[in-house]
């Protein structure tokens, strides 16, 4: 029997339960590297592997490489931002409209 769920039952699940698995020492820690680079945990990646699986019906892999996302140096410039706003030397936009006027006029 092939079961497929639809988007809306697969995000419906709420409750979280413990399921422990078997997985080589260096398979771990690479995984865990790699995961991390992208802003996941070992166990985010497995719960989109697992839901991808239960939408698509079937094993969700792809030929796709995902870029990582350098977390460190996105939260680096998080706060550089923070800051200026903080101090005032952020310029603020009331909409993407009024940035790209100010881009166009300092070209």
């Amino acid at each position: 029997m092939n079961t497929r769920y639809t988007v809306p039952e697969v995000i419906e699940v709420s409750a979280n339960t413990t399921y422990n698995i078997r997985i080589d020492k260096r398979v771990r820690e690479q995984a865990d590297a790699l995961y991390k680079n992208m802003g996941l945990s070992l166990s985010s990646a497995i719960n989109l592997f697992l839901t991808q699986s239960l939408i698509q019906g079937k094993l969700p892999l792809t030929e796709v490489i995902a870029e990582p996302i350098y977390a460190d140096a996105l939260l680096h410039d998080a706060a550089e931002i923070d800051d200026a706003i903080a101090n005032g030397t952020a310029r603020l936009y009331s909409t993407p409209d009024e940035l790209f006027k100010e881009w166009e006029n300092n070209e």
